[in-house]
C-alpha cells in the first residue's frame, strides 16, 4: 500500500506521559491491497480516500468514506472518479490530487485530443464532502500522447511544480520542461532542461517544491555500461538557474529507496545505500529464515539550501549489513534529524497458475524483523547513533502488513514509537496458543537510550483473548496538540480511535 500525504505533520512538545483511548463503532474491512489510501482530518470529519487503477475503465477508481470526528462513526461514502460515458471509456484521465483547504481539493487530469494530437493537462476543484465538481480548466498541453505530467505541491499549498516528461527521442539528449504554478494552477515560471545523456524510454523522476517556490528534481540515470544512479537538479526559480548534484557512488553502491522533503527553506534527501549485488532477484526467499530481500549497507544524507547550494552530501556506512531495511519517514527537531525504518520484507505471488491468462490477482506475504531508528546531525548529515529494535512479529498475509510497522511522534526531545508485540496468553497446563498483539509504547531519548517501554493496557485492543482488534500501524494523524487519530483492525473489520496524551 502506498499512502499519499496531503497534510503537514506538526510535532509539538508533549508533557503528559499517560494516554487515553476512545474507539468508534467497527465497520466492514475493505481490501486496501494495491490501493493508494489517504486519511484527511478537517474540523468535523475524518475522510478515507481510496484510489485504485481500474482496468475496465483505464482510470482511477476514487472513493471517499466519511466519518464523524466526534464519535468516529461512518456517515457516508461517495464516488469521485471520472464519470464514464454510457458507451465506451472517458478520455479524461485522472493524474493526481492535492488538498487545498479542508474538504476542498485540486484534481489534475490529462485528456488527449485526437483532432489536435495534443495531450492536455487540466484541473478542477473537487469537494470530497459533497462530491461537487468544479469547472475543468486547461493548464498546459503537450504535442503527443506518449509523454507524462508529474506534479507536486508545496507544504503551504501555495505552489505546484509540474514536470513535463517529453516522449522518447531517438539518438538525442533527453529534455524535460519544468513549470512553477500558483495555487490556482496558473503558470508563474517555466524552464527547459537538457541533460548530458541520451534519451531513454523508461524515465523515472521525483519532484518537490518548497514554500518559497524552489523546485527539486530527482532523476534516475541509466547509461550504457554503467550502473544506474541518481542525479538531483535544483531549479532556483527566483534567478531561473538550474544546478545539478550527482548522487552516484564511486563503488557503485545503489539507491533502492529514498525520501525527500523541505524543512525551514532547506531540502533534505535521505536514501538507503546497498551493495550493487545485493538483490533478491531470482533468489529463493526463506520467509521463515527472517533474512530476506535486499540488504542495506548504509544511508546517504543530502542537504541543499534555498539558493541551491549543497550544504552536505554525507555517506554513512553501517558496520553490518541490515536486511529488509525500508525507510518509513524522517523528521526534525532542535536536536537533529530522526529517521525511522521498518525491517520488513514483502513477497508478492500471482494467484494464477497460468501467467498469460490475464489474472492480476496476487497473494502478499509480510515478514517483520523489527525497526531501526537513526539520529543524524542536521548541520553535517553525519550519523550520530543507530538503534535496532527487535520484534520478529509473526508473518502475516494479504493485510498490507497492517500490524507490522510502527507509529511515531515527537515528545519534546524524545521520540515515541508505538508498535505491536505478540504474547502468548495461555497459562493452562495444556498447551494451547492464545497469541495476542500487545500495543507497546517505547520512548527513545535524543542520545539513543530507551527512556521507557510499556504495554499500553489502556488502549483496550489486543491484550486479552476476547478482544479481537489489534493496533493497526499504518498511520497516526495529529488533530490537536495532544490528540491523534489511529486505527485498530481484525480479519474482518476496522475501527478508528482517538488517542489523547
Amino acid at each position: 500500500m502506498k499512502a499519499f500525504t496531503f497534510f503537514t505533520l506538526v510535532f509539538i512538545s508533549l508533557n503528559a506521559t499517560a494516554q487515553s483511548f476512545s474507539w468508534g463503532f467497527p465497520f466492514g474491512r475493505t481490501d486496501e491491497t494495491e490501493k493508494d489510501i489517504t486519511h484527511i482530518v478537517t474540523e468535523d470529519k475524518l475522510y478515507r480516500i481510496s484510489s485504485k487503477y481500474d482496468l475496465g475503465t483505464f482510470n482511477q477508481k476514487i472513493t471517499v468514506d466519511q466519518f464523524s470526528l466526534n464519535d468516529l462513526e461512518k456517515s457516508g461514502s461517495i464516488d469521485i472518479s471520472v464519470e464514464q460515458p454510457m458507451m465506451g471509456v472517458a478520455s479524461l484521465t485522472f493524474n493526481s490530487m492535492f488538498q487545498k483547504e479542508g474538504s476542498a481539493f485540486i484534481f489534475f487530469y490529462t485528456d488527449y485530443d485526437r483532432k489536435t494530437k495534443k495531450n492536455n493537462l487540466l484541473f478542477r476543484e473537487v469537494d470530497i464532502n459533497s462530491g461537487k465538481f468544479g469547472e475543468l480548466q486547461t493548464v498546459m498541453e503537450m504535442d503527443t500522447n506518449e509523454g507524462r505530467f508529474v506534479i507536486s505541491q508545496s507544504d503551504n499549498k501555495q505552489y505546484f511544480a509540474v514536470l513535463k516528461e517529453l516522449p522518447y527521442a531517438k539518438k538525442s539528449n533527453e529534455k524535460v520542461e519544468l513549470f512553477l504554478l500558483d495555487d490556482k494552477a496558473g503558470i508563474l515560471k517555466e524552464t527547459t532542461q537538457e541533460f548530458e545523456f541520451e534519451d531513454k524510454r523508461d524515465k523515472q523522476h521525483s519532484l518537490y517544491v518548497s514554500n518559497e517556490g524552489q523546485v527539486i528534481l530527482v532523476k534516475k540515470v541509466d547509461e550504457k555500461k554503467e550502473k544506474p544512479y541518481l542525479n538531483l537538479y535544483t531549479w532556483n526559480t527566483a534567478e531561473n538557474t538550474v544546478s545539478s548534484t550527482s548522487l552516484k557512488q564511486q563503488d557503485d553502491y545503489q539507491i533502492p529507496q529514498f525520501e525527500g522533503k523541505f524543512h525551514e527553506g532547506n531540502f533534505y534527501f535521505l536514501a538507503i545505500l546497498t551493495y550493487e549485488k545485493s538483490s533478491n532477484f531470482g533468489l529463493k526467499i526463506d520467509m521463515n529464515g527472517r533474512n530476506s530481500g535486499v540488504g542495506a549497507n548504509g544511508i546517504l544524507a543530502l542537504k541543499i539550501d534555498g539558493q541551491g547550494k549543497v550544504v552536505f552530501n554525507q555517506r554513512n556506512d553501517f558496520e553490518k549489513i541490515i536486511a529488509n531495511l525500508n525507510l518509513k519517514d524522517f523528521l526534525f527537531d532542535s536536536t537533529g534529524i530522526w529517521a525511522i525504518y521498518d525491517r520488513m520484507y514483502v513477497e508478492k505471488k500471482s494467484k494464477s497458475s497460468n501467467l498469460t491468462d490475464g489474472d492480476f490477482s496476487y497473494d502478499y506475504s509480510y515478514l517483520n524483523n523489527g525497526f531501526v531508528v537513526n539520529k543524524l546531525d542536521i548541520n553535517t548529515g553525519k550519523l550520530e547513533w543507530s538503534k535496532v529494535i527487535d520484534t520478529a512479529e509473526p508473518n502475516t498475509k494479504n493485510d498490507n502488513g497492517d500490524f507490522l510497522s510502527t507509529l511515531f511522534y515527537l515528545d519534546g526531545s524524545n521520540l515515541v514509537l508505538l508498535y505491536n508485540e505478540t504474547r502468548d496468553l495461555n497459562k493452562a497446563k495444556v498447551h494451547v496458543i492464545f497469541n495476542r498483539r500487545f500495543p507497546i509504547k517505547e520512548v527513545i531519548s535524543a542520545s539513543g537510550e530507551t527512556v521507557s517501554r510499556e504495554a499500553l493496557l489502556s488502549a483496550g485492543i489486543g491484550v486479552t483473548k476476547e478482544e479481537e482488534f489489534e493496533l493497526n500501524t499504518q498511520f497516526l494523524i495529529p488533530v490537536s496538540k495532544n490528540t491523534f487519530i489511529l486505527r485498530a483492525s481484525n480479519r474482518a473489520e476496522y475501527k478508528y480511535g482517538k488517542m489523547k496524551i
